[in-house]
């Protein structure tokens, strides 16, 4: 099973380069069922500040917040979302805890995931995103096996 700390799009806009971090604040570790939504936290509010409403992520198979999936497996993600600002890209932060240590998660951190962008209608889209829209970034997520194995239940 992988640990995904899972923060999100909120105040880490680049203003300066235009740029978004989307970052992943969930503690969530994934497991096959059905789809459930998350809570979603600003980044750096240590999981005490919610993300307005008009954030949401749905990983499919997953019917909590705590999930196990098998490595060598893919796990669709979507993220729904509304930009508080113009952005020329989206730039993903995903990482793992091992030991209680953040280590990036190969092929997903530090990633440009414009050709993943959906308008709210469905319809594929592409950066630069503006402000006020609401948009849907989706994906199918491979967990390498090189993931560390961690304990669902804590």
């Amino acid at each position: 099973m992988v640990l995904l700390i899972i923060h999100y799009i909120s105040d880490l806009f680049t203003k300066m380069f235009g740029t978004v971090v989307l970052c992943l604040s969930s503690i969530l570790i994934l497991l096959p069922q059905m789809s459930q939504t998350t809570t979603v936290y600003k980044c750096g509010s240590k999981n005490t500040e919610v993300l307005n409403n008009t954030t949401v992520v749905t990983f499919q198979n997953c019917t909590t917040s705590r999930c196990a999936i098998k490595r060598n497996s893919t796990m669709h993600i979507e993220i729904k979302f509304k930009l508080e600002i113009d952005v020329k890209d989206l730039i993903t932060e995903v990482y793992g805890k091992a030991l209680n240590i953040p280590v990036p998660l190969l092929g997903i951190d530090n990633k440009n995931i414009c050709n993943n962008i959906y308008e709210e209608d469905g319809i594929k889209t592409k950066c630069p995103l503006l402000k006020g829209k609401t948009y849907i970034y989706k994906e199918d997520i491979y967990i390498i096996k090189a993931y560390p194995k961690v304990n669902n239940k804590t």
